[in-house]
């Protein structure tokens, strides 16, 4: 079936069924809440107003983590919450994720003492019940200079601390999680915004008018409970409930740099900052990935420039720790994405907000969700899902931690590494490919088997898209007719990587729409449009 005609199925299933549930946002929130409630028995539908992952969850630092530096606040529960949830996730999206080493290198002259730093990673640790994967270390400066990159600022240097924590594709997760909630029986479709909400009494059943937004279709959905998981624009949502709602999300925003390595080890930098924020410095391929900032931002939600002031704090944050190791021409490209953080107190930093969520009922069976931490997305979705389920009279327990995502199935049986080695010699041999690209498609876990027997009698499908690139044209169809692309914008950015890359794809920009173009029946005029799109949607202009 092509992603044409199950939008059209889809859509028609959702403009005559009652659901259950309805999720408006298609955000890693959104996503898990559609999971957990599909798992449970509950029918389920979920509209993204553009693509799946769209906003917050493919722009944040990309790690699983607990959050060291809210130690340094006493978010203690929230850091313990978070921990468990790492550990899950890391071991249910293996093929998504990976756990990573953390160095904190320690100067006596800048706001974290020896004593704090020694304290904080014995509790992560200790909050994680001593299941990192591994346990922290503190390490002296002859020790930490061997593993930290050079040139190090020695002045006041006093070593080091190693922690665990681990990293992830944001947007692949947001994805994998939407398809597992489609495989547990949830009808989702991406480029589906909410226009307006008819609300019956808190017995009654509510509707909601979606305009597709490929077609400018208008249709209803009915349900008996609503969930707004619309990240920083909740507020724009909540409003249109009810105008009297107060404001309760304060958006921040948060640039990262994707840079030239300056140095081969694969573990993170974390940067201590005066103004009170962190920033990292993450392996992330042939690259590096440098965040974040940490800002009150009111602008347009859908497009966030990375300004060259967001660069050269950065930038300047990494060349204090090691003088000389990036300038502006070190960049390779550029992301940035908004956090939706609980509006409290207007006088705390940004860095100082807490990142807990919050659940608010707005009549008896709507909701809105804000808030929270990407980590800890399942947690939030079991809390807001058993909210439902006593509504609906629903007995049935959460089970996200128990059913196996999409792409992660036998790997279980073997463990990660064994199942990868084994899987990537298979494509070696069954399916000609050189080991590069081999590795690669193991970021599909189960779901490589799928995307090679549909492409591979077709040469031009397996070949690849270019010499310095791993990825195959065959990707493509898969993302088309197995993930719902729709848009360039949705491969380059967050089906692939690749405009987190050199010449931010445009180097291969052409070859690729060509090959959409014809498997979408686009006309010329559209492939040219598409292109322009996706050009003027870089936030990086250099």
């Amino acid at each position: 079936m092509s992603i044409l005609e199950y939008r059209k199925r889809t859509i028609n299933r959702m403009s005559t069924k009652t659901y259950d549930v309805l999720i408006i946002g298609g955000g890693i929130t959104g996503a898990g809440i559609a999971r957990d409630a599909a798992l449970r028995g509950l029918s389920v539908a979920l509209v993204e107003k553009a693509d799946f992952g769209y906003g917050t969850s493919s722009g944040s630092s990309k790690l699983v983590h607990a959050g060291l530096r809210y130690i340094g606040q006493k978010e203690f529960r929230l850091v313990r919450e978070a921990s468990i949830e790492r550990k899950k996730i890391l071991e249910m999206a293996p093929h998504v994720t990976k756990p990573l080493k953390f160095l904190v290198p320690l100067h006596s002259d800048t706001v974290l003492t020896k004593g704090k730093l020694r304290l904080a990673v014995w509790l992560y640790d200790l909050l994680a019940s001593f299941r990192n994967h591994i346990f922290h270390k503190l390490l002296d400066p002859e020790k930490a200079k061997e593993l930290l990159p050079s040139p190090l600022r020695e002045t006041n240097f006093q070593g080091a601390a190693l922690y665990g924590d681990g990293q992830m594709d944001d947007a692949r997760l947001t994805l994998e999680v939407i398809l597992s909630a489609e495989q547990a029986g949830a009808d989702v479709v991406n480029y589906c915004s909410a226009e307006d909400f008819h609300l019956q009494s808190p017995e009654g059943i509510d509707s909601v008018t979606i305009r597709n937004q490929k077609n400018n279709q208008v249709f209803t959905i009915q349900t008996k409970t609503l969930v707004l998981a619309c990240g920083h624009w909740s507020d724009k949502i909540t409003h249109q409930i009810d105008p009297s709602t107060p404001a309760r999300v304060r958006p921040t925003k948060g640039v990262h740099l994707i840079t030239k390595r300056f140095y081969n080890q694969e573990f993170a930098v974390v940067i201590p900052i005066e103004d009170g924020r962190i920033i990292f410095i993450v392996p992330y391929g042939e690259y590096q990935l440098v965040g974040t900032t940490d800002t009150d931002y009111s602008d347009d939600y859908d497009y966030i420039p990375v300004t060259k002031e967001d660069a050269n704090y950065l930038i300047d944050a990494v060349n204090f720790l090691f003088p000389g190791s990036l300038t502006e021409k070190d960049i390779i490209s550029a992301y940035s994405g908004l956090r939706p953080l609980i509006l409290s107190d207007p006088t705390k930093s940004e860095s100082d907000v807490s990142r807990n969520h919050e659940i608010r009922m707005l009549r008896p069976n709507t909701f809105s969700i804000v808030g929270g931490k990407y980590t800890t997305y399942r947690a939030m979705a079991k809390e807001m899902v058993d909210k439902i389920a006593k509504i609906l009279g629903n007995k049935e327990k959460s089970t996200t931690d128990k059913v196996p995502l999409n792409g992660w199935v036998s790997t279980k049986r073997r463990g990660w590494e064994a199942w990868s080695r084994i899987a990537c010699e298979n494509m070696m041999i069954r399916y000609n490919l050189p080991e590069q690209v081999a590795n690669h498609l193991l970021r599909y876990g189960d779901n490589y088997r799928k995307l090679l027997d549909d492409v591979k009698d077709d040469p031009q499908m397996m070949k690849r898209i270019s010499k310095h690139r791993p990825y195959i044209f065959g990707e493509i169809k898969y993302f088309i007719k197995h993930e719902k692309a729709i848009n360039l914008k949705d491969i380059l950015f967050r089906r692939t990587l690749i405009q987190l890359s050199f010449e931010q794809g445009l180097d291969c920009i052409e070859p690729i729409a060509q090959v959409m173009g014809e498997l979408l029946d686009w006309s010329p005029g559209k492939i040219k449009l598409q292109i322009n799109d996706y050009k003027d949607a870089l936030v990086w202009k250099g």
